[in-house]
């Protein structure tokens, strides 16, 4: 039987969502493995775990959707209990039900939603949530215009770190918008059906260095076009939160 949750995490707390191994041994703890351990303890049988996505080291989630197979029904809410108590309330599962057993949760996923929050000044209570720019003024309005050309279909090649996995590096974004939450924060939303490693990173970064006039407008396309050569700015992970992933 094939089961699906929703989960979310502190990415400080962990080396990134996907579990890594070395000699068979898990070098570092990541929320996957996590996650797995806590499974195993609760179900008395390992349990493989598979998300909708790989989110970096620092990278929070929210919305991150997540299948497992186990022979057997579950009390689902006495498994989601279970799982948060053993935790230690750096990630927390909800939403717990059957599935149909072809679901796959990162194959069917037709829509991924990211939120970006920049800080233009110093801020002591949500440095973990945010990228702290300091006192430095942006051209909002810039970046805001320039985030534009992000959206439709484009190879992103030049915008992530490549794999080498030999998949396509096209992806279709759907909405990458600024919200002003208040004087001085700056949350982008950014919508798409797929995304690559460090690809959101490194389209904020670049907003960034624009809206700070290190960059004019219109390099965005530049950049698409390979005709852009200076040194770009990658942001920080802890602003990154996978929020919704939509099937």
């Amino acid at each position: 039987m094939r089961y699906r949750f929703r989960c979310e995490y502190l990415g400080s707390a962990f080396f990134g969502w996907q579990e890594q191994n070395e000699a068979g041994q898990t070098k570092f703890i990541t929320v996957q493995s996590a996650l797995q351990n806590a499974f195993q303890i609760a179900l008395r049988t390992p349990i493989k775990l598979t998300g909708s996505g790989r989110t970096d080291t620092g990278v929070h989630a929210r919305g991150q959707c997540v299948h497992f197979d186990y022979d057997g029904e579950l009390d689902a809410e006495k498994v989601v209990r279970s799982i948060n108590g053993l935790t230690e309330r750096k990630v927390r599962i909800r939403n717990l039900e059957r599935c149909d057993d072809n679901f796959h949760a990162r194959h069917d996923a037709t829509s991924r939603y990211y939120q970006y929050t920049i800080f233009t000044r110093p801020v002591a209570l949500m440095r973990e949530y945010g990228w702290e720019c300091g006192s430095l003024k942006l051209d909002v309005c810039a970046m805001e215009r320039e985030a534009k050309s992000f959206v439709g279909e484009h190879d992103f090649i030049r915008f992530c770190i490549p794999r080498n996995d030999g998949k396509s590096t096209l992806c279709t974004l759907t909405e990458f918008s600024l919200e002003h939450v208040n004087d001085y924060t700056i949350r982008f939303h950014i919508r798409g059906n797929r995304f690559l490693h460090r690809q959101v990173r490194a389209m904020v970064g670049t907003l960034f260095d624009i809206g700070r006039g290190r960059y004019p407008e219109g390099t965005v396309n530049e950049i698409f076009a390979e005709r852009f050569k200076g040194e770009r700015t990658w942001a920080p992970p802890q602003g990154l939160v996978l929020e919704d992933v939509l099937y």
